[in-house]
């Protein structure tokens, strides 16, 4: 603990949690919501109120919104940051904008990140576990606070992920079900338990460049214009600026990145090809093909599964990769895959 923070438990104080919010309806759900003995609560309806708050007490942790006016909360929790390290911040907003995911998770500021509408549950565990960060905390950075913020940096990414799921309720459980069907694959093609984990990783986190597709084109029931399709090719580059800081044990953001690169160098983002492509993105994008064909969409109902099944053989040695496509059409025959599972979602 720092010197203030010992000399707050010594003297049997609660710790502060600042809540930063410009709607007054949203701050008065949240003190409903968060009020507890086990600390007290504090809050602002404006980053400087925030501000003069922290200048005359002792704040363990920082939730705040994002989009408020004069100063956005990226740039209170900047100010935060450099003026109160010890300070834990949450991160509360809808996060529509690429330029907000890129700068908290890249940059670090946060070390949670909630996605609007929040889980009332799961938004009070984070405030107590943000306090433990806190109590843990020493006077200086250590390994355990770079292994906190690369935890935090990870579970940012996760929440970004469920973010662009839930945008759409046709793609809703998406990238679940390419994780899912990607281990299986990979089982299927020998691959060990650090290689499976990476596709259960890569598989959740692999369309998270969405995040910066604007609905009215990720959304659009009709046909694409060339500028739209130009506009949905750049998500695996971005998904690559928001994964590649974060310090996982496997390259995820090289899945991100290529899962849409074709065998025979026809794909997108960089026009890679054959054993170019990380074996990761190839396997994904098999499985990712398959789910977008096997469940309903906003521009078409689900395909016939023999359909699809000859649509994967049509793309063999072309657009996918034939070991992977072996693997999988296996797993499909032995019903460990099976479309009409997908085809059941709406």
């Amino acid at each position: 603990m720092t010197a203030k923070q010992t000399r707050q438990a010594a003297l049997g104080e609660k710790p502060r949690v600042l809540i930063v919010d410009d709607e007054r309806s949203v701050l008065t759900s949240l003190v409903r919501l968060l009020r507890s003995d086990d600390y007290h609560l504090l809050t602002a309806d404006s980053p400087a109120q925030a501000i003069d708050i922290m200048r005359s007490n002792e704040v363990a942790v920082v939730l705040s919104d994002q989009m408020m006016p004069g100063m956005t909360g990226v740039e209170l929790l900047t100010l935060i940051r450099q003026r109160w390290p010890g300070v834990v911040a949450i991160m509360l907003t809808g996060c529509n904008d690429i330029r907000v995911a890129a700068d908290v998770v890249n940059r670090r500021l946060i070390h949670y990140f909630v996605a609007k509408p929040w889980d009332n549950q799961r938004l009070r565990e984070l405030v107590r576990k943000a306090l433990d960060v806190w109590r843990n905390k020493s006077a200086g950075p250590d390994a355990h606070t770079a292994r906190d913020l690369r935890q935090s940096a990870g579970e940012a990414a996760f929440s970004l992920a469920r973010a662009v799921d839930a945008r759409d309720r046709y793609t809703h459980s998406h990238s679940e079900n390419v994780a899912a069907m990607a281990q299986i694959v990979g089982r299927r093609m020998g691959l060990g338990g650090d290689e499976i984990e990476a596709l259960r990783i890569g598989g959740l986190l692999h369309d998270v460049g969405k995040i910066g597709i604007p609905d009215g084109v990720l959304l659009k029931a009709g046909s694409l214009t060339d500028a739209e399709f130009a506009t949905i090719k750049t998500h695996p580059s971005i998904g690559v600026s928001i994964l590649e800081p974060i310090e996982f044990p496997w390259d995820i953001a090289a899945i991100a990145g290529q899962h849409h690169e074709n065998h025979d160098g026809t794909g997108y983002p960089a026009g890679l090809s054959g054993d170019e492509i990380a074996p990761g993105a190839r396997i994904v994008h098999v499985v990712d093909a398959f789910e977008a064909m096997a469940a309903d969409r906003v521009y078409r109902s689900a395909r016939d599964p023999a359909w699809i099944e000859n649509e994967l053989l049509r793309c063999r040695g072309t657009q996918f990769d034939p070991k992977v496509v072996d693997a999988f059409m296996d797993e499909l025959r032995t019903g460990r895959i099976d479309p009409r599972s997908w085809q059941r979602r709406r």
